[in-house]
């Protein structure tokens, strides 16, 4: 477990107080041999990353709520695509494993796949800081094209 405490800051801007806080402790109870505690708090940083986007998929006219309650994990994750990173969506398994490992797997198991697990998190995370920076850059682009063709009229 090579993950640093201290690089969770590095994801304030895309995690809550309260999930950097659950990824920490999820860290220091794989770090002290707790498997699958660690792995409850790795999927509720997941869920919350998937009820982040519902919420903003639900605004959107086309949003079919009722639909969505029905569906299981994988095709909650599908319905939300275009508001999720692509890994994340790519990789939508995480929590698949994480609910094994919750529900079927030995202490052991989870702390031998908690490496794994947490890179595809921190992974998840990335890409979303990217797009925030991705974001941010086009907006900036956009707004100098803007200034310099009013300039140029």
């Amino acid at each position: 477990m090579e993950f640093e405490s201290w690089k969770v800051k590095n994801y304030k801007s895309v995690l809550s107080k309260e999930k950097q806080n659950e990824l920490i402790r999820a860290i220091g109870l794989a770090s002290h041999g707790v498997g699958i505690g660690s792995f409850v708090y790795l999927r509720r940083i997941f869920e919350d990353l998937i009820e982040e986007a519902h919420l903003v998929a639900k605004t959107k006219g086309d949003w079919n709520e009722e639909d969505y309650l029905r569906f299981r994990m994988a095709d909650k994750i599908n319905s939300l695509k275009d508001y999720l990173p692509d890994f994340l969506v790519r990789n939508k398994a995480i929590y698949s494993i994480l609910s094994k490992g919750i529900h079927e797997l030995s202490e052991q198991l989870c702390l031998t796949y908690f490496d794994t697990i947490l890179l595809g998190i921190e992974r998840i995370l990335e890409a979303k800081l990217e797009l925030i920076k991705k974001k941010k850059r086009d907006e900036e682009a956009e707004k100098k094209i803007a200034e310099l063709n009013s300039k140029l009229k």
